[in-house]
């Protein structure tokens, strides 16, 4: 499928790109929050891969839905100097600049096998006084990619689908029905004894 293809690519690109330039390379999941920014604290300098969604791209006859897919790279890097040290580095750690420099032009043209090519959209600065307090600098770059979801899937290759509901499928209990549940006369319960009960049993 196209975002588990794309995603897992970009891992790799990012990973071959940087080396021992980043503590950590990896998916992020979901927004920002206070908690997510004190864990990214302990892994930085960081870059993590994100799948923002996409607009449907107009089809002329074609039956796969197809969106303009839009990826970032999070760029996390922490320095106790400062924000300067955060985003220019040092001799010791990379800084948010470098590791820009480094992924933006090789990902700008990179193609990723059967799905599209990466198409550099722009770089956003996400400061702001939670980021600062956290000792982080965070810097995202947004490509897009013309994405195909797959071709409608024919329902008839498809299984039945059984649920099970256990307010509903599990008859209540009733002291009759378990005396004869214990003593497996199932006669002795009720009219639909045998089958209540074999729902009962693992």
């Amino acid at each position: 499928m196209g975002i588990l293809a794309i995603e897992d690519a970009l891992l790799e690109e990012c990973k071959a790109a940087l080396g021992n330039r980043v503590r950590t390379v990896d998916s992020l999941p979901g927004d920002w929050d206070d908690a997510m920014l004190t864990r990214l604290a302990s892994f930085v300098p960081a870059v993590y891969v994100a799948f923002n969604g996409g607009e449907r791209q107009a089809s002329q006859g074609q039956l796969e839905a197809r969106i303009d897919g839009r990826w970032s790279l999070i760029v996390v890097t922490g320095h106790a100097s400062g924000q300067a040290a955060r985003r220019r580095g040092d001799a010791v750690q990379a800084g948010a600049y470098e590791l820009l420099a480094v992924l933006v032009p090789r990902l700008h043209g990179f193609t990723v096998t059967n799905e599209g090519t990466l198409t550099f959209v722009n770089i956003v600065n996400l400061y702001s006084g939670s980021i600062d307090s956290q000792g982080l600098a965070v810097y995202v770059a947004t490509f897009s990619i013309p994405m195909s979801l797959g071709q409608p899937l024919d329902e008839s290759a498809l299984d039945d689908f059984e649920t099970f509901a256990p307010q509903l499928d599990i008859p209540p209990h009733t002291p009759q029905l378990h005396a004869a549940w214990l003593a497996g006369n199932y006669a002795e319960g009720s009219p639909d004894a045998r089958d209540e009960v074999q729902v009962r049993q693992p």
